[in-house]
């Protein structure tokens, strides 16, 4: 079944599993830019997207900006863009979980982001950031992925299906 035709609590069950699936063996440097740079490439060969914009965030919980960049049409990847990177940054940091599931939880609660003290600009529960679990420590994510610039299903999409095709290739 198709994500966009499910509940959201249909959705917080599928973006689990997808957080529990996709953990890394290790993640460095030139894992970060390995992923970004194919989350661009996805993003370009979707004929979809052409007149698209788009902003790519990779860093770390400590502050170190592993992979940046803006790609496609530059009247839509603007300024806002980035100030969802960091709304959806802080919800990842503050629920150890992807903006797209928190965003969905609230929902199938009936609940908005506002009835959950999250406020825009402060943070975003949309889709689009995604934790970077190491296997084997669930204590919290080392780093978060993070798109912006498609509608939140679609921003939540590029990342997971990026990160399908690339942790095998990683090796254990």
């Amino acid at each position: 079944m198709s994500p966009n035709k499910l509940s959201d609590a249909e959705l917080t069950t599928l973006i689990l599993e997808q957080e529990k699936t996709l953990q890394f063996p290790r993640f460095t440097f030139d894992d970060a830019f390995t992923i970004g740079s194919a989350l661009r490439a996805n993003f370009l060969k979707n004929p979809a997207w052409e007149n698209r914009g788009l902003v790519i965030s990779i860093s770390t919980f400590t502050g170190h900006t592993l992979f940046v960049t803006a790609v496609g049409n530059d009247a839509e990847a603007v300024a806002n863009n980035w100030l969802w990177v960091e709304a959806k940054k802080r919800v990842v940091a503050r629920f150890n979980h992807s903006s797209f599931y928190v965003g969905r939880k609230l929902a199938a609660e009936g609940k908005t982001p506002e009835d959950a003290g999250l406020h825009f600009p402060e943070f975003a529960p949309h889709g689009g950031a995604f934790p970077v679990y190491i296997k084997g420590s669930t204590v919290a994510p080392v780093a978060v992925i993070i798109v912006s610039g498609l509608p939140q299903e679609e921003d939540h999409q590029l990342v997971v299906d990026t990160l399908t095709d690339l942790i095998p290739k990683m090796g254990a």
